[in-house]
């Protein structure tokens, strides 16, 4: 059985919730909260770990009381209809949680720079058109291993790359759609070398292909399309052994395709180049391998 404390703060915290579709109809029906439609609690305490009310259709607001839930560890509120309401602070206080996804919840503004405080924080979701001022908090995130900024306005952060190669233990970063207008400078060292998907799509880079992003061993996802790149692919030794997926299509990569492309891999499953620009004239191109 869940906690008595526990189930009286989630049925404070429903109040505020709109729930057009009952979705969250259990919570008034079963005593146990532990068997509630998206409540998920420790076997042995009862306390409640988790929350993934992930397209329940729910709108509203966010009641504070969530920080009296001190053993939420995972907060799943993405796909749901928060239309122009701020980002939550009290979620920016829940230092004990590990795995946020607000993605396309339709919170606006700006994302809180106390973000930086959630040092347990593994995962960060928050695919959504808010902007930040600067992403310096990310420092305090250090064992952060998943990043979605995607569609989030990082016009003002120009040393974006800097600040992420402070993270190294991330393995998915998806800044697609962020206004990126450039590549930073070159970096002496990359430290999140065990990336494994990195989605950089939609911006506007106007440059070429940065050479650094050639060196990530461990890349298996790469999509680069749409970033208005130009200029041949960089020359030179690749490193990407472990890719699966390369999507390169619509830039103005005006060079031939590099042999070096199939020469460093093994692993290729999905190329796209349409719309790329290459010599070799193609429109689209898919390669599959099959293992017998």
């Amino acid at each position: 059985m869940c906690r008595e404390s526990e189930k009286q703060t989630l049925l404070q915290f429903k109040k505020d919730l709109e729930d057009p579709t009952n979705g969250l109809s259990s919570w008034e029906v079963e005593d146990d909260c532990c068997k509630w439609e998206g409540v998920v609690c420790d076997n042995f305490t009862g306390h409640v770990l988790g929350l993934n009310l992930r397209n329940s259709y729910s709108y509203g607001k966010i009641n504070p009381c969530l920080q009296k839930l001190k053993h939420l560890k995972y907060l799943d509120l993405s796909g749901n209809d928060f239309t122009n309401i701020p980002f939550p602070p009290v979620i920016a206080s829940m230092t004990q949680l590990q795995y946020i996804n607000l993605s396309n919840a339709g919170f606006v503004g700006t994302i809180p720079h106390q973000l930086g405080n959630l040092s347990s924080l593994r995962s960060l979701s928050l695919r959504s058109s808010m902007n930040v001022e600067n992403l310096q908090w990310l420092a305090g995130l250090s064992r952060l291993e998943h990043l979605d900024l995607s569609g989030v306005n990082l016009v003002k952060v120009p040393n974006w790359l800097q600040v992420i190669n402070n993270l190294p233990f991330l393995v998915e970063l998806r800044l697609a759609g962020c206004q990126l207008d450039h590549f930073p400078p070159f970096l002496s060292a990359i430290n999140f070398t065990s990336l494994a998907v990195l989605d950089l799509s939609g911006n506007q880079f106007g440059s070429l292909i940065p050479g650094w992003i050639f060196s990530l061993g461990s890349l298996v996802y790469l999509d680069l399309s749409s970033c208005n790149l130009i200029g041949p692919i960089p020359k030179g030794s690749w490193n990407l052994t472990s890719l699966e997926t390369l999507d390169v299509s619509y830039n103005d990569l005006n060079s031939s395709l590099p042999n070096s492309l199939f020469s460093t891999t093994n692993s290729l499953v999905y190329l796209s180049l349409k719309q790329c620009g290459f010599q070799v004239g193609c429109i689209a191109l898919v390669v599959l391998r099959c293992s017998s």
